[in-house]
């Protein structure tokens, strides 16, 4: 259930951030994968793979999950999070 935020309380909102770029798309070729397969199998666009392969936007926790399942990997080896503060 979602909490009211009350006034002057601000919410602290987590974005997923990866960690490097270069890394991921290593990765991604290492097991076999171009970018449209890989979103494929990530069940995303050609379009929003490429965006977050490329660090241009922040995955949902659901996507950054199967990427870390497609490519057999901790998700702490790929991604860390970011606050709306931190920016």
């Amino acid at each position: 259930m979602n909490e009211p935020i009350l006034e002057g309380e601000e919410k602290n909102v987590m974005k997923i951030k990866v960690k490097d770029t270069n890394e991921l798309n290593k990765m991604i070729v290492k097991k076999g994968f171009n970018k449209t397969e890989f979103g494929n199998e990530i069940d995303l666009s050609h379009s929003m793979t490429n965006q977050i392969t490329n660090g241009k936007s922040q995955p949902s926790p659901k996507t950054a999950k199967r990427i870390c399942e497609v490519l057999e990997c901790a998700w702490e080896e790929i991604f860390t999070f970011e606050s709306e503060d931190e920016k």
